[in-house]
């Protein structure tokens, strides 16, 4: 991501620091003093103060991702960062795109915010148990996790990189500034031996059959 990119991370992580760093949806958004209310789709708009809807099977969910990726609009928004970002896309295609981005690496921070990483990366390091540990306290997805974890605070010199297989094939991959050679799809019988400098674990089988978490760090 781009310095503007990290800027808008260091502006999510100020405000969430007001907050206490709040990872509950409802009492964050009501700490933020948005209101949030069922609606026929996901948005944030400005009427002009701030309102979060969401779609009714979201509004009843646990999960928060969604939701706080609406948050993140709202902060994209506050940040002047959206301004920003629309003067540099060269097309309201491209400036959506680079939004919906943005709002989803706000969401994760949201979701698993500093001192929660911080203490993830102390106990495991970077390891699948710290993605483990990171997607149950935050009850997110292993990719969010994931992504969490190898991106971190955005360091420019970090070295890092997880992927998930299912069986033989590879799942997801997630990489900074580490080249793997296999990427989404691709069939490795033996992750092992393709990636001998990986950490590796078996994902516990709620998060679905014949999981493999693995990560690359130096």
């Amino acid at each position: 991501m781009s310095e503007l990119g990290a800027a808008f991370l260091e502006f999510v992580d100020r405000v969430h620091a007001a907050h206490g760093h709040e990872t509950d949806f409802w009492r964050l958004a009501a700490s933020l003093e948005i209101p949030v209310a069922p609606g026929p789709y996901n948005s944030t708009v400005s009427l002009p103060r701030t309102v979060i809807t969401l779609e009714e099977s979201v509004y009843r969910s646990e999960r928060t991702f969604v939701k706080m990726h609406e948050v993140s609009h709202a902060l994209l928004r506050d940040s002047g960062i959206e301004a920003q970002l629309r003067w540099q896309t060269d097309s309201p295609e491209e400036f959506r795109a680079q939004v919906e981005a943005y709002c989803n690496y706000g969401a994760a921070q949201l979701q698993m915010p500093g001192p929660l990483l911080e203490q993830a990366l102390r106990r495991y390091g970077v390891s699948p148990g710290a993605v483990l540990h990171l997607a149950e306290v935050s009850r997110t997805s292993l990719p969010v996790a994931m992504r969490r974890l190898v991106y971190g605070r955005l360091e420019p010199d970090a070295h890092r990189a997880a992927f998930l297989t299912q069986r033989s094939y590879v799942r997801d991959v997630a990489s900074a500034n580490i080249a793997l050679d296999f990427g989404v799809g691709a069939r490795v019988p033996e992750i092992a031996l393709r990636q001998p400098d990986a950490r590796l674990r078996r994902v516990p089988r709620e998060y679905g059959a014949g999981l493999v978490l693995g990560t690359v760090a130096w």
